[in-house]
């Protein structure tokens, strides 16, 4: 059974013993999405040191980088925009250090929204930290108000791309959840799904090891069987053969 290993975050909770109480989490919805579909997930926590870092990796098969919080501008040249969210440097430090251990190892990794865009940001490329005010375009709702087991916008798919072999379609209706996103993609990513609007909403590298949507599928996979199948292929057939190579 192939190892995820999987990246979090940390928040502080008010506790009745302390004045202040700090954990690192990751959202189920991950872990059960990756369980369901062929893989054993391994929470990767909040590490400084490199070789503690290397230690984890070792015993994944591949890796997989959530959703969360904005990036914060400076890791790629930006000071910051007046919409800018919540920020966590210490977090984009940890998985940009992770996530160049890996492709330094040809590691699959799949990026999931904010995932995806470090994964961009790892890869020498720059995110518009507001789309709605900095993208030049009328863009679509892309921070739905309801249920995000529902999709509410078209993804259109490139044909003959990876995304395409794995989900079946050139088009296919996805979940959204963000004001960040892909703006010049990096060192060997490929823009591989948008939506109508024109906002990047998928990427892959050109050697097939990195997989990146925008969009949230471990919300979907229990309302649309093609979301599965990203989670499938990056665990059964991605995350399998690198471990059969170790």
């Amino acid at each position: 059974m192939p190892i995820i290993g999987v990246t979090g975050s940390y928040q502080f909770f008010p506790s009745p013993l302390f004045h202040m109480v700090e954990r690192y989490f990751i959202n189920k919805s991950y872990l059960e999405a990756i369980q369901l579909n062929g893989g054993l997930p391994l929470p990767i926590p909040v590490l400084e040191d490199r070789e503690q870092m290397k230690v984890y990796l070792d015993m994944c098969d591949g890796l997989m980088l959530p959703g969360g919080d904005d990036v914060d501008p400076m890791y790629f040249g930006e000071d910051p925009h007046r919409q800018l969210g919540i920020v966590k440097p210490e977090i984009d430090r940890y998985e940009i250090d992770v996530l160049k251990l890996a492709f330094e190892r040809k590691m699959p990794i799949f990026g999931i929204c904010r995932g995806e865009q470090v994964i961009n940001i790892a890869r020498g490329g720059s995110l518009y930290q507001d789309i709605h005010e900095q993208s030049g375009k009328e863009t679509l709702l892309h921070q739905q108000r309801y249920n995000g087991s529902i999709g509410i916008h078209r993804v259109l798919v490139k044909e003959g791309s990876l995304l395409h072999e794995i989900l079946g379609s050139t088009e296919v209706r996805a979940n959204s959840m963000h004001h960040q996103a892909v703006k010049d993609v990096g060192e060997d990513l490929v823009v591989t799904a948008t939506a109508p609007d024109g906002i990047i909403e998928g990427f892959e590298s050109r050697d097939k090891k990195i997989i990146g949507v925008q969009w949230h599928p471990e919300l979907l996979i229990h309302s649309q069987e093609e979301m599965s199948n990203l989670f499938k292929f990056f665990i059964r057939k991605m995350a399998a053969e690198y471990k059969n190579n170790k």
